[in-house]
């Protein structure tokens, strides 16, 4: 904990010293403003670390110690091989099993495998060589992967909110807030998750964005900002971040660079229908597949790991098995380092050659109660899983879905219906939204003057949620997933209301001119 508080120290020296070598200089919020929010943003660190202890067993038995551990194999391998180690971060090293960096290594990891199939959310890697690179300066020490996480996570609220201030004066601080303190960015975005560094690159986009189509600023900084966040977008939680690129330059293209338009929501729309039409031919020729095809595969998936289960692997690698969540299937052996287990008498499991997973084969009642295998992981039965229809590749199925899929990651679950504490936590989030959609309804009804904004933000949050909801029908997954998308709405709703600011309040956060 100590290494972690001196960078916590450090990072707030240079915020409220250097405005973090200006990147968190503003014209209007000064640097107390800033250290402040920096605080109140990792303090969702030690509420994360406590709830984990509380209903998950601790972050070392969670799936956010998975990025931790697999991060920390990778990195032990510059300490065996420098030059192997540089070929593996660049994604060119031969990762097969009969050779000695997978022997060594590599069979230790459980995220690190990757699906080549999956478009929408495989981006395990990415974030695990975010990790590798950290740990040359962490120590080893969890909570400063957790902190720099918090730091990426908060650059990039200051990026979005740098995008839109120009939509807010005099709301500054408020929309700022908005982003900060939505308990569900505040939450994932403090433990070793993707969200973080996703958050970064949101803010990233958009700023590089605003800065190029909007202020005409073509520095090299910017375009280079721009470049490197429309690249990351096609690699990294490509469900969030291609509809945010799509919709913002097909939105900051209408009203800034072709200002004279008339209709500008109707040539908005038509554009987005433009690109699915696009979008679906372009799949079909890179990937064979149309983006139906892919939500399906990609729905398939989820539910099957929906279901849990305990992963075996042989201790040559050359067999990779999966069994029932069940631990009346195997016998387990701790006293370990890398426990082992042994497959239960009368047992059935999956089973496959690591390399080849999709010839998967079925032993229905096991007999060899004497080999041990590697205990790779495993992980409970989804419990909180909404029975949505499969699309099995049906347009109409997709279409029909989409309702109650928009629903379910709007309002579920809501009080009544809330099972533990946390889903009342999920219940009080989503009373905020339905709150701030009733609020917008109203306001709009009566001046539809800021219309376009907020039909261009909310585009972005149904569009996402809606992928959401068909893709990963679970509670948990869609209270994580659709964190950093719902303050799009906020943000809607904000722009509709016509208050006073506090003040007392504005002359200490914000800077004297203002």
């Amino acid at each position: 904990m100590i290494i972690s508080a001196i960078y916590l120290v450090l990072f707030c020296f240079v915020i409220y010293k250097t405005s973090f070598f200006g990147v968190l200089k503003d014209e209007v919020l000064n640097n107390k403003f800033y250290l402040l929010a920096f605080l109140f943003k990792v303090s969702g660190i030690t509420v994360f670390y406590v709830v984990y202890q509380r209903f998950y067993g601790g972050i070392y038995y969670s799936d956010t110690y998975h990025f931790f551990e697999d991060s920390k194999v990778i990195y032990s391998v510059s300490k065996w091989n420098f030059s192997e180690f540089v070929k593996l971060m660049l994604g060119v090293a031969d990762e097969s099993a009969n050779t000695e960096l997978f022997q060594k290594y590599l069979h230790l990891t459980g995220i690190w495998d990757k699906n080549p199939e999956e478009l929408i959310y495989n981006d395990n890697r990415l974030i695990v060589r975010l990790n590798v690179l950290i740990h040359f300066i962490s120590f080893g020490n969890y909570f400063v992967h957790a902190l720099i996480s918090s730091l990426m996570a908060f650059l990039g609220i200051n990026w979005i909110y740098k995008t839109f201030a120009f939509l807010f004066p005099k709301k500054e601080i408020a929309l700022f807030f908005v982003w900060l303190a939505f308990p569900g960015i505040w939450f994932w975005t403090s433990g070793l998750f993707k969200e973080g560094p996703a958050l970064f690159l949101m803010g990233m986009l958009l700023i590089s964005l605003k800065r190029v189509l909007s202020d005409k600023r073509y520095g090299t900084k910017n375009i280079l900002m721009l470049f490197l966040s429309v690249v990351f977008s096609f690699m990294f939680k490509t469900y969030l971040l291609i509809p945010l690129l799509v919709f913002t330059v097909l939105f900051f293209g209408i009203v800034f660079v072709f200002k004279s338009i008339k209709h500008n929501a109707i040539v908005y729309l038509t554009s987005i229908v433009v690109m699915v039409f696009v979008s679906s031919f372009a799949l079909k020729i890179f990937f064979s597949k149309s983006p139906v095809e892919v939500i399906s595969d990609r729905q398939k998936n989820f539910i099957d790991v929906s279901r849990g289960g305990i992963f075996l692997l042989a201790l040559d690698s050359s067999k990779f098995l999966r069994l029932p969540y069940d631990f009346k299937t195997v016998t387990i052996d701790s006293s370990i380092a890398r426990p082992t287990a042994k497959i239960s008498l009368g047992a059935s499991y999956l089973y496959c050659d690591p390399m080849h997973e999709k010839d998967t084969l079925y032993c229905q009642n096991n007999v060899d109660t004497t080999t041990s295998y590697v205990l790779y992981y495993y992980f409970s039965k989804a419990n909180s899983t909404f029975e949505v229809p499969a699309i099995n590749n049906s347009t109409s199925t997709f279409i029909k879905i989409l309702p109650y899929s928009l629903y379910i990651t709007l309002f579920k679950p809501f009080f009544y219906d809330a099972r533990n504490a946390l889903d009342m936590i999920d219940s009080f989030e989503n009373l905020m939204i339905l709150i701030s959609l009733l609020i917008l309804a109203f306001n709009s009804f009566k001046d539809r003057k800021n219309g376009l904004w907020c039909l261009y933000f909310l585009s972005i949050a149904f569009c996402v949620l809606l992928v959401i909801g068909v893709t990963s029908p679970n509670i948990g997954a869609i209270e994580r997933y659709r964190a950093l998308i719902i303050p799009f709405i906020f943000m809607s709703t904000l722009l509709s209301l016509d208050f006073r600011p506090i003040e007392k309040l504005n002359k200490f956060l914000k800077n004297t001119k203002n």
